[in-house]
């Protein structure tokens, strides 16, 4: 593909043939429109950006809407897996540390605590520490016990 540049030989001068060649230029132009696009869906990405706090609180950032905070959800219990143990919290109360084992059968006995509550809310938040495995024995105990409105996090 090119392009001819002509001028006609008036006054006895010589044509000036030319050719343009547009293949590179189509070339430089797609990798060119393909940078801006990519650029462009990358910016929008990274003006949202979603932390979650140790305290349950979510923070967005870099959005285009000021710094947005917004409480979680409240949530009827937290179950918080150490490498200590199993405690659970109702309204920042301990209700008992537990090893696995004594967790899942005293669940039946705290979740009556919860009787009064249509859908209870449970928070799950493990150390980095604690194996898979733990984790997700607690939350076969709590599915067990039909509690299903379940979150999962980590502690810092």
């Amino acid at each position: 593909m090119g392009v001819s540049i002509e001028s006609g030989g008036k006054g006895g001068r010589k044509t000036v043939d030319s050719e343009l060649n547009l293949i590179p230029f189509i070339d430089l132009l797609s990798v060119c429109i393909l940078f801006l696009l990519m650029t462009a869906v990358w910016v929008q990405i990274s003006k949202m950006s979603a932390f979650t706090q140790p305290s349950g609180q979510a923070t967005v950032t870099h959005s285009e809407v000021a710094s947005i905070n917004e409480m979680r959800e409240g949530r009827d219990w937290d179950v918080i897996i150490t490498l200590k143990g199993i405690d659970v919290i109702q309204n920042q109360r301990s209700l008992g540390r537990f090893d696995l084992a004594q967790f899942r059968e005293a669940l039946p006995q705290l979740k009556q605590k919860l009787a009064n509550i249509k859908e209870p809310k449970v928070s799950v938040r493990a150390e980095d520490e604690v194996i898979y495995e733990d984790v997700i024995a607690v939350l076969d105990i709590l599915m067990t016990n039909q509690l299903t409105q379940v979150t999962i996090g980590g502690l810092q």
